[in-house]
């Protein structure tokens, strides 16, 4: 094991940019001292192998890991650090990860396919002989959702008696976790007491006028404290104790954006809000070099945002927060930064290396608008069921639930699994451990002989295959036990499992389905899949069936190159950024006229400017683009509220207060009664 590397971390991280922004975040930390003493615990010889922190976002469990660590390291306690956000969430992803932590598989966590084999015994073998406790910390753990019933199940009881693992995440640990180790503890956090609050608010130098108003209103949430505090710095008159106490977080982020007056900085903000983070080359494509870099210095010194090697990334729940802040207020303008994003991320693709690609496929399904696929990758929900390897004891449960969908001949075929490929049986379990779904599948190059020949449904997709040399991906059952209360939520956790096999093979071109109900999966064609009648097997004797299958082709590039295809899709013939497009310009005569500047997002009035607000700024904006013919109210409305319907008295009220601010050119929005409106842009 690679000691030295690790021996000198906290020395090498103060040499850093990042290491020295966390002493200052470490110096800045107060309270949370019973949290400390239980959670320092794990340092004793008898302590808990697994610590759980969770609480909401922004609560402040990762400033709780760092001054953990800190106080751990000290007490000759090694540490190692791995973030959720920072590698693929699948068993090899997280191998990789923590085998780079250890100092083994390169700088870059790049390996050979044997080198990748032999890592998590090299792993193994260095936690083992590593002297005295090691604490494995793993950060932001609700972004490996994909990794729970592997981690509690497989990986923890395998570990050296003297490693615990520290798992921080929003949600508590699920039923699975107690079932697995008895030496599992919990720990909620909570809002900071007054004291703490006032605290936090001095180191942050608040002036003492405003500490009351916004410790009342955060109601000692960390993160509300440093938005208050920003909020406070841009309208200093706001009165904090008479605000709305609901939706705190979203409530100041909104507040924040709104005022901000830096108009660089709110650029930039507003650009980091619609990205998983944003890096210094995105930001300089939108704002240039210098903007860029001068936003980046300035939103580093806020609470509530951090500073990468890349560039910088919001805080989760404000991000949320400021981007359906700008989603409602600015619709064009959100998508405009979306598309300018893609566009950014589009390009980099080509040179992306295998150990980086599924940090890019992240990104790309962030700028998804498809909820169902978004969340199949990045599940929000906690439930209560979690999925395994079948053990061959489930199976009088599993056979159970054949008999209620299924001939004695499919239960067969599903038994026969049990018998020739327990590997390929994953099973859903309630908090009490029964198995309440299970799913079967398959890779198209590891299936038995004895199996092809006792499944014709199976035998029938592998000859159909077209690239053996990719193998294609056979989902021969998935059934959920159909008594339960719990069915929907079983179900669900089995196709979010399936989606871990999917990154962990790229690769796979195809992926296969059976059902003998169409109905029981709804979700199957925005995803992609399409019938095969060809495959069905009604009629086939030796079938289980009839079933119907379904087929989802990835195409080219695998897993990863289906996700761009629908990002791409998504941004189809993409228009570029207003800042790309030719201004308005209406002239009447010398220095008179319109002038829209799509740069500055500003309106000049025969030479004096008007503002705008963003709705009518997008109004104007989308009327002036289409000059050239009659714009309907209903693409007004998909186009600037984007929204299927508003009522026509809105837009007819929007436009009047657009004409007022044009002055004397309000005739240059024309009424076309019973059609629309046209921009009269002075050339006809």
């Amino acid at each position: 094991m690679h000691e030295s590397a690790r021996d000198d971390a906290p020395q090498r991280e103060e040499g850093r940019v990042a290491g020295r922004l966390g002493q200052l975040r470490r110096r800045h930390f107060v309270g949370r001292q019973r949290e400390l003493d239980q959670l320092a615990r794990c340092a004793e010889p008898e302590g808990p192998a697994v610590l759980f922190v969770h609480g909401i976002g922004g609560i402040g469990k990762s400033a709780l890991l760092e001054v953990l660590q800190d106080r751990l390291r000290a007490s000759g306690v090694r540490t190692l650090y791995l973030d959720a956000r920072h590698f693929e969430p699948t068993p090899r992803g997280f191998w990789r990860a923590l085998g780079a932590e250890l100092g083994l598989g390169g700088s870059r966590g790049e390996l050979a396919a044997a080198e990748a084999e032999e890592l998590p015994l090299q792993v193994a073998d260095a936690l083992t002989r590593a002297p005295g406790i090691s604490a494995l910390v793993l950060d932001h753990y609700e972004l490996a959702r994909l990794l729970d019933a592997w981690l509690c199940t497989q990986f923890v009881p395998e570990l050296p008696a003297r490693v615990r693992l520290i798992v921080a995440g929003r949600h508590p640990p699920t039923a699975a976790w107690s079932r697995t180790t008895a030496l599992l503890q919990s720990c909620w956090l909570g809002g900071l007491d007054d004291a703490d609050s006032r605290a936090l608010l001095e180191n942050r130098r608040a002036p003492a006028r405003v500490m009351p108003g916004i410790m009342k209103f955060a109601q000692g949430h960390p993160l509300a404290l440093e938005l208050a505090l920003a909020a406070a710095a841009e309208r200093p008159a706001f009165d904090f104790e008479a605000a709305e106490r609901c939706r705190v977080i979203a409530l100041l982020a909104e507040l924040f954006l709104r005022d901000l007056a830096d108009s660089e900085v709110r650029a930039a903000l507003e650009a980091a809000c619609v990205v998983r983070h944003a890096s210094r080359s995105f930001l300089a494509s939108l704002l240039g070099a210098d903007a860029a870099s001068r936003s980046l210095e300035r939103l580093g010194e806020l609470g509530f945002i951090e500073r990468t090697a890349e560039g910088v990334s919001v805080h989760p729940s404000v991000r949320q927060a400021l981007e359906g802040e700008l989603r409602a207020t600015d619709p064009i303008r959100h998508r405009e930064l979306r598309r300018a994003a893609w566009q950014h991320l589009r390009r980099a693709l080509p040179s992306v290396g295998r150990a980086h690609s599924w940090q890019h496929a992240a990104d790309a399904l962030f700028l998804l608008e498809q909820d169902l696929i978004r969340e199949a990758f990045f599940p929000t929900a906690h439930g209560s069921v979690v999925v395994q390897r079948a053990q061959a004891h489930d199976w009088p449960e599993v056979a159970s639930i054949c008999s209620a969908y299924d001939s004695a001949e499919g239960a067969a075929v599903i038994e026969a699994y049990f018998r020739d490929a327990l590997q390929d049986v994953h099973v859903a379990r309630s908090e009490r451990g029964e198995v309440v779904a299970f799913y079967v599948l398959s890779k198209s190059d590891q299936v038995s002989e004895s199996l092809l020949a006792r499944d014709t449904l199976l035998a029938r997709w592998v000859a159909d295959h077209p690239r053996p040399a990719a193998p294609a991906l056979l989902l021969r059952r998935l059934l959920a036990r159909p008594d339960r209360a719990t069915r929907a939520e079983a179900h669900a956790a089995c196709v979010l499992d399936l989606k871990r096999t999917y990154i962990e093979n790229p690769s796979t071109t195809r992926l296969y389905a059976a059902t003998s109900d169409v109905s029981d999966h709804p979700e199957w064609e925005p995803l992609g899949f399409r019938e095969q009648p060809h495959l069905s097997s009604a009629g086939l004797a030796r079938g289980g069936g009839p079933h119907s299958t379904f087929c989802l082709d990835f195409g080219p590039g695998g897993i990863f190159g289906w996700i761009v295809r629908l990002v791409d899709a998504q941004y189809e013939s993409p228009e570029p950024l207003a800042s790309s497009s030719a201004p308005l310009q209406r002239d009447t005569g010398r220095g008179s006229g319109l002038h829209l500047d799509e740069d500055l997002r500003r309106l000049a009035v025969d030479g004096a400017e008007v503002p705008l607000t963003p709705l009518q700024f997008n109004l104007l904006r989308h009327l002036s683009r289409h000059s050239t013919r009659v714009v309907d109210r209903d693409e007004l409305v998909q186009a600037v509220w984007g929204r299927a319907f508003v009522g026509s008295n809105v837009v007819d009220a929007a436009v009047r207060a657009l004409r007022k601010k044009l002055g004397a050119h309000a005739s240059a929005i024309e009424t076309i009664k019973g059609f629309g409106y046209r921009f009269r842009d002075g050339r006809r």
